[in-house]
């Protein structure tokens, strides 16, 4: 069993890779909640990855990929096997002229989205505006096609690097990647149990004032700070956006959910698609009043609520 393998791993094994054991996932995500990992990671090198990577294939020990645990709820008992954080992967990213109005940016997965953002714009480099004020790694926000109304990271990736164990790194074309909303998908042909995991972006950008760069991030930024709640651990929008219609946050506003609590679970007053921990949450609260916000949104509009925030763990 994956548990019992986590158990005949050494201290020494562990240590001697920056393992940790039973590390409380609460300290990871921004909602602030969640259980125990059996096993916890966060490699700062692309040797280190692949020597974690080839310890849980040997061991066959399940696999949770995360970056910086802003789109993230783990359940209140945890999760099983290991868990890996990518948020300390990070090395110098790389701006390469391609032609006249053009530049090719290969960037870290453990890169926080604001860094990238300041870097290019002090390059006079533009093309990341829409990813104003959004939380969290460069490679989260690539699996999840992060972006709103101004734009998504489909729109500027031109390809992605991940490890494989005991296969080491492979390049996989924009051409190979399948774009949806808040989804990134790929057809590779190995074995299932070898997990692929992002280790790096190369986007494709473009010159522009820096002024003009700065100025349109403010206003996007601001347009959100007037929008989205200010305080409360959450995760962003919980759900997302129906295909066609109303907007989730319109959508549970107009069920008269705003400010519903379960516990310390509660919808925003500020925007309803927003579900804080406003004080000692738990997972479990969180799960209820999701359960409730979906049943009272489908009764009344006949619409059925899709997740936005990954939920791991048990």
């Amino acid at each position: 069993m994956p548990h019992g393998a986590c158990m005949l791993l050494t201290q020494a094994c562990l240590e001697s890779l920056g393992i940790r054991r039973n590390e409380p996932m609460k300290k990871h995500t921004s909602f602030k909640v969640g259980g125990p990992a059996d096993l916890f990671a966060r490699p700062a090198s692309l040797d280190q990855l692949e020597k974690i990577l080839c310890l849980a294939a040997e061991y066959d020990l399940p696999i949770t990929l995360m970056g910086s645990g802003t789109n993230l709820l783990v359940k209140d008992r945890g999760i099983r096997g290991l868990v890996i954080s990518m948020t300390a992967l990070k090395y110098p990213t790389v701006i390469t002229p391609v032609e006249q109005d053009k530049y090719r940016v290969r960037v870290g997965a453990g890169t926080i989205l604001a860094s990238l953002y300041r870097e290019t714009m002090n390059h006079g480099i533009c093309g990341m505006e829409f990813a104003a004020g959004i939380p969290g790694t460069v490679g989260g926000a690539v699996m999840m096609n992060a972006g709103t109304n101004e734009g998504t990271m489909s729109h500027v990736v031109e390809s992605i690097d991940f490890m494989l164990p005991l296969k080491g790194t492979v390049t996989l074309d924009a051409s190979a990647l399948h774009f949806s909303h808040r989804n990134l998908s790929f057809n590779l042909n190995f074995p299932q149990k070898y997990q692929p995991v992002l280790v790096s972006v190369t986007l494709i950008m473009s010159p522009n004032d820096k002024i003009q760069i700065q100025t349109r991030w403010g206003n996007l930024l601001e347009k959100r700070r007037k929008n989205q709640p200010a305080h409360g651990a959450c995760a962003g929008c919980f759900f997302k956006n129906p295909p066609r219609g109303d907007s989730a946050g319109a959508l549970i506003d107009q069920a008269g959910l705003k400010g519903f609590r379960v516990g310390d679970a509660m919808v925003s007053e500020k925007h309803a698609n927003f579900i804080l921990n406003a004080g000692q949450a738990t997972a479990r609260d969180i799960l209820t009043l999701k359960q409730i916000i979906e049943e009272k949104v489908h009764n009344r509009f006949g619409v059925l609520l899709e997740n936005e925030v990954k939920i791991e763990g048990e």
